[in-house]
């Protein structure tokens, strides 16, 4: 693993930099031809993506070989964290954008890769979705933790957010104003399936929180457009918990990967490849629980069947 980072300039701030923070892992040898992008949800940094045990997904993936690039959005862990009204899902978009010209291009630290490969987690998700869109420059797409329906526990989610410079874990630190975090204990009631969970890791959710930003609340809306999943060409899977009520419970079932695809086949209408794994004993963030190995695996066998590698 190395600590590398990547200078992006938002165009919603003209003549400013903003510096992302990253960890790349690397399997043993010349790096591969893929790298995976990996960008974490609302209130979450990169820390999603390493959990501990058997629960880090950077583990499993280089373990099969990928190189992957865990990427701090504008605003969270160890990136710079600009005034709230600028950073916005468009910021995030263009930001995602030039990171990934860079990983194409190769950057200080960074090799160069022919594919890159955006796995998202919920908000990640949806930047990818309008990147691929927008831009028509990843290979693929891993689309966890978001779907075109949102269940009963969503009217909750804005209500379980409160000021990041009041919360004891996050305001030391001296969060900028309308920068947010979860209140203490709503991660578990919103995130977590009980059964699915071994209390260390619930502690581990908690203690990892970042931010999420009111311009991003506000924008929101963009990532569920319907020209957006439509303008996407690439192959997509699409990774759901069982029992996830943010996304899942209302007007779509989680139940089966087939009822998702026949939920969300009529949005993404602009590729015949598009598939969906449902974790069992999980809800919305599935990598704390004790089950998301499961998807893990079925994500890099769909990428080694479906992704560029297949070629």
């Amino acid at each position: 693993m190395s600590t590398v980072s990547f200078d992006v300039t938002p165009p919603q701030a003209p003549g400013t930099t903003w510096r992302l923070g990253a960890e790349l892992f690397l399997p043993a040898g010349d790096p591969p031809d893929t790298v995976q992008l990996l960008l974490p949800g609302l209130t979450y940094d990169r820390r999603y993506w390493t959990a501990p045990g058997a629960l880090d997904y950077t583990r499993y993936a280089v373990g099969e070989g990928c190189a992957v690039l865990a990427l701090d959005r504008p605003g969270t862990g160890t990136s710079e964290r600009p005034p709230a009204e600028q950073v916005t899902v468009d910021s995030n978009v263009e930001a995602v954008h030039q990171v990934v010209t860079a990983l194409r291009r190769g950057a200080p630290g960074v090799p160069a890769f022919r594919h890159v490969v955006a796995v998202g987690h919920s908000l990640g998700s949806g930047i990818a979705l309008i990147e691929a869109a927008r831009h028509g420059d990843l290979d693929a797409l891993v689309v966890t933790g978001l779907l075109h329906a949102v269940g009963p526990l969503y009217p909750e989610a804005a209500p379980a957010l409160y000021p990041a410079a009041e919360d004891a874990l996050l305001g030391p630190a001296g969060p900028p104003e309308n920068y947010l975090t979860t209140r203490p204990g709503r991660r578990a009631a919103l995130y977590e399936h009980a059964a699915g969970m071994d209390p260390a890791l619930s502690a581990y959710h908690e203690d990892t929180k970042s931010t999420v930003t009111a311009g991003e609340g506000f924008t929101l809306d963009a990532i569920y457009q319907p020209e957006v999943a439509a303008a996407v060409r690439v192959p997509v899977l699409l990774v759901a918990g069982r029992e996830d009520r943010l996304f899942g419970g209302g007007e779509v079932s989680t139940g089966d990967a087939a009822s998702v695809v026949a939920h969300e086949r009529k949005f993404y209408t602009g590729t015949a490849d598009l598939e969906a794994f449902v974790v069992p004993d999980a809800a919305h963030s599935l990598n704390v629980h004790r089950s998301a190995p499961s998807w893990y695996a079925a994500a890099h066998e769909w990428l080694a069947r479906r992704g560029p590698a297949h070629e």
